[in-house]
């Protein structure tokens, strides 16, 4: 007859394994701190335990475990206590009677239950912090208890060092996306700047599209909160073919000639191109991809009858669709060098006639439910 016997794991782990194991999967320098605290005093055998900081030529004493209250929160210079002296000479110390150590600040410690201390630094090649045990009796710290309070050090200084470089990588990954941002913005200015009437269409627009995506998800499941995210941040290139475009045409104050609109009509172009070469450059992404699409379709129209390819109905990319209501509508409600601002209401009127001819009949319903919010925006980015 085979009998089985059920083995928990955990049961097997050694508790000073555990708390290395516990240490290691910190994510802060919280959550260091608590795991020392919650378990290093168990282990050790001692009436309290403290985690201290280093913290230019102060100690920090910013968590502990004991009977009594101890120092938690207060800060002393290095050169007046003990911790402090145990990381200025990456040494392990021990005492059996405080009070016969004059190393030690006896004033401090005489309102505490504190007798006998151990204190090893945290890195001791270069401590960052300090870890102290204390007994409430004369007790002079064994070899296995100072091998246990050294190995959760060890422990905590990896811990430490893993949370700085995360904290280091997340830094630069936030650099990076604001750096990116800050280029996306100065990319699109470079068209916008030479209409200085339409210095805050860029915001506008962005604001405009991630309205109606938002609002459009219901109708299309690929409107995910990556692909709002990505319209908002690709929005500001959707002119930026108009760089390529001569100022005797962009900034003319009348309407167009036939052969003016034609060339003004490239930018659509020039605008992927732009954005193709950016592609080649960096390689592929999902951000480049909506740029293009962006700056390329938005003056397409439903019924076939826009530019630069005469794309109609669904054969136009979502991302066209939606930044067509928003560009047209911003058109609308600004001032141009060519013409007056409209209203809100009359602007609602306008885009809402075109619905199957302009505009994708979805998202002209989609609109309607949220032009109250265009006009919000509007209002909170106006160029007067």
């Amino acid at each position: 007859m085979n009998t089985h016997t059920s083995i928990n794991l955990r049961d097997t782990i050694d508790p000073v394994d555990d708390i290395v194991l516990a240490l290691s999967m910190a994510r802060g320098l919280d959550e260091i701190m608590a795991t020392v605290r919650e378990r290093a005093r168990r282990l050790v055998g001692s009436d309290g335990i403290t985690f201290v900081l280093r913290d230019g030529d102060q100690c920090y004493y910013a968590d502990e475990d004991a009977i009594t209250p101890l120092w938690k929160g207060q800060r002393f210079t290095a050169e007046t206590c003990i911790s402090g002296w145990a990381m200025a000479n990456r040494q392990v110390v021990t005492i059996e009677d405080i009070y016969a150590d004059d190393r030690i600040p006896h004033a401090a410690y005489r309102p505490t239950f504190v007798r006998s201390l151990a204190m090893v630094p945290v890195r001791q090649e270069d401590p960052v912090a300090a870890i102290g045990a204390y007994w409430a009796w004369r007790h002079q710290p064994s070899a296995r208890e100072i091998a246990t309070l050294q190995r959760i050090a060890n422990s905590a200084a990896v811990a430490m060092t893993n949370v700085g470089l995360i904290e280091a990588l997340v830094t630069a990954k936030e650099e990076a996306v604001r750096a990116k941002d800050a280029i996306i913005f100065a990319m699109a200015s470079l068209a916008e700047v030479r209409d200085n009437e339409t210095g805050n269409h860029i915001h506008r627009t962005q604001y405009y599209i991630r309205a109606l995506a938002e609002e459009a998800r219901d109708r299309f499941p690929e409107l995910d909160d990556r692909t709002v995210d990505l319209l908002f941040k690709c929005a500001p290139l959707h002119d930026i073919g108009k760089i390529g475009i001569p100022d005797a045409i962009l900034l003319k104050p009348g309407k167009l000639d036939p052969e003016e609109f034609a060339i003004m009509k490239t930018h659509a172009e020039k605008g992927r191109v732009a954005i193709e070469a950016a592609e080649k450059k960096l390689g592929p992404s999902e951000f480049l991809k909506l740029a293009k699409e962006i700056a390329w379709t938005h003056h397409e129209r439903w019924n076939g009858a826009g530019y630069p390819r005469g794309l109609a109905g669904s054969d136009i990319p979502l991302a066209g669709r939606l930044m067509a209501i928003a560009d047209v509508y911003d058109a609308l409600v600004s001032k141009r060098c060519y013409k007056q601002a409209i209203p809100h209401s009359e602007a609602v009127d306008i885009i809402v006639k075109e619905r199957g001819r302009q505009f994708d009949p979805e998202l002209i319903d989609v609109f309607l439910s949220v032009a109250p919010k265009f006009d919000d925006i509007n209002q909170q980015f106006t160029d007067d």
